[in-house]
């Protein structure tokens, strides 16, 4: 006997939430390397990092990337912790410009590269068609090209892993107005890639939170990159071995100065810059070692331990008051046992990281929660309530990790209502608060915008010393 499906009285469809994005890892730390990798590293301008052996086959152990990367790993806890890694990024060693001796009128010519031709590229192509044709060379896949014919090129080598060999032209056909050859001069020059310019280029690229480079950089360079560090959900660690860099006016006092205070200052007086590198690597890879998924798991990096480094035989009283008062962080010695020592002049290096964490985890919570909607958020009290509750899970994860705590506001900023806003932070640590809906603007509504929401949160302070009194009754 025929049948009906069940369909035709009683159709299921079923509604599946749609995709969010996972939490952006605190943990993740790029070195910048301005050293020479293997073939084995690949053509993509980085490589992601779980262990130092792999960074031993890539770079050799006598780099100072290895080294750094062993520092890295060697801290305890360290970035594995909370599943980090290393990525290690090439900064651009190579620019070659390409000079023309004419206005040409017709023709074309090739470019080659380590022995590869390039296809016909037409007197008039475009900086554009240039890059498109170098780039079908697989070892030039991510390779720029800027200017324009006949004003001269730019060749930018990005993600090449050896020296750059010298491009050559050749079947060149283009001639001017008055049919004479045009001449290509290609020269090479070794002006490498800033570190704010490698942060630019590479911040979407693939996914960092700490940064820190093979070399001590000069002044000029630390600083442009500190501004750029600055703007992002990202910190960056800078070294140096020389005293007059931490003395009032220095370059590690400039980034106090300067407000940069996402840009970390360490002092370490060795002889040998690779020596400072290290203790740089081990003091990132200790200190971003949080797993803020936890309980009471936020640390200050106070007299902690760096694995693998001695204690800086070069610290003196001035030195270390000079360190203190420019916010940078030493590794000294206390009675013969080696320690981190803290400044908080520009900030404890804590209170930096776990702002920039609390920062990341609110936008992924916002994100999702409007994401993740598979009809849409009124623009009611209920559906703003709704969306507040993404951002108290956050709050409450702060506490639960101890970045937050109860405590007395003692700021003269407040806003909703105040006996509500010193309650809850006395209660809880956190105050949310926003703006009633039917105070928006119309504008704010037709634009579908959710009212402003301010989040009062009351940092959980630390120990870093202590004063005793002793009262002596004989």
């Amino acid at each position: 006997m025929a049948q009906l499906p069940l369909s035709t009285v009683i159709n299921v469809s079923v509604s599946q939430s749609p995709a969010g994005i996972g939490q952006l890892n605190t943990s993740n730390i790029a070195l910048f390397s301005d050293e020479v990798a293997a073939v084995s590293f690949g053509v993509d301008g980085y490589k992601i990092y779980f262990s130092p052996d792999e960074v031993e086959t890539d770079f050799g152990t006598a780099s100072n990337t290895y080294k750094m990367a062993l520092a890295v790993f060697s801290q305890q806890p360290n970035i594995l912790a909370n599943g980090g890694y290393l990525v290690v990024i090439q900064q651009v060693k190579e620019v070659q410009t390409i000079a023309f001796g004419g206005t040409p009128v017709s023709g074309s010519f090739k470019l080659n590269f380590d022995g590869t031709d390039t296809a016909a590229i037409q007197y008039n192509a475009t900086a554009s068609a240039v890059q498109t044709a170098l780039q079908a060379i697989p070892a030039l896949a991510q390779v720029q090209v800027t200017g324009s014919i006949p004003a001269g090129l730019t060749i930018t080598f990005v993600g090449v892993q050896t020296n750059a060999p010298l491009l050559t032209s050749n079947t060149n056909t283009m001639v001017d107005g008055a049919s004479a050859p045009v001449t290509i001069t290609i020269a090479a020059s070794t002006n490498g890639e800033t570190l704010g310019a490698a942060i630019t280029r590479t911040k979407d690229t693939v996914q960092y939170f700490g940064i820190m480079g093979t070399s001590i950089f000069s002044s000029a360079d630390m600083l442009a990159a500190a501004a750029v560090v600055q703007t992002l959900n990202k910190v960056a660690f800078f070294v140096t071995k020389t005293s007059a860099d931490v003395a009032p006016g220095g370059m590690m006092d400039l980034l106090r100065t300067g407000g940069f205070d996402q840009s970390r200052g360490l002092y370490y007086g060795s002889a040998a810059e690779i020596d400072a590198l290290v203790m740089m690597a081990s003091y990132a890879g200790r200190g971003l070692s949080t797993n803020f998924s936890g309980s009471n798991t936020t640390q200050t990096m106070q007299l902690k331990d760096l694995i693998g480094v001695q204690a800086d035989t070069s610290m003196t009283g001035t030195i270390y008051t000079n360190c203190q008062n420019a916010g940078v962080d030493v590794y000294a010695s206390i009675q013969g046992v080696p320690k981190v020592l803290t400044s908080g002049a520009n900030s404890f290096f804590d209170q930096v990281y776990n702002l920039q964490y609390f920062v990341i985890a609110l936008q992924v919570a916002g994100f999702n929660f409007l994401a993740q909607s598979s009809t849409k958020i009124p623009q009611t009290e209920n559906g703003i309530s709704a969306l507040k509750a993404a951002y108290r899970a956050v709050c409450q994860q702060a506490v639960t990790n101890q970045y937050c705590a109860p405590g007395q506001w003692t700021s003269a900023s407040t806003f909703g209502d105040l006996n509500d806003f010193l309650d809850n932070i006395a209660q809880t640590g956190f105050y949310i608060y926003s703006v009633p809906v039917a105070q928006q603007t119309a504008a704010s509504r037709a634009a579908r915008q959710a009212p402003l929401i301010q989040i009062a949160l009351k940092e959980a302070g630390a120990v870093h010393s202590s004063n005793v009194i002793v009262n002596v009754n004989a």
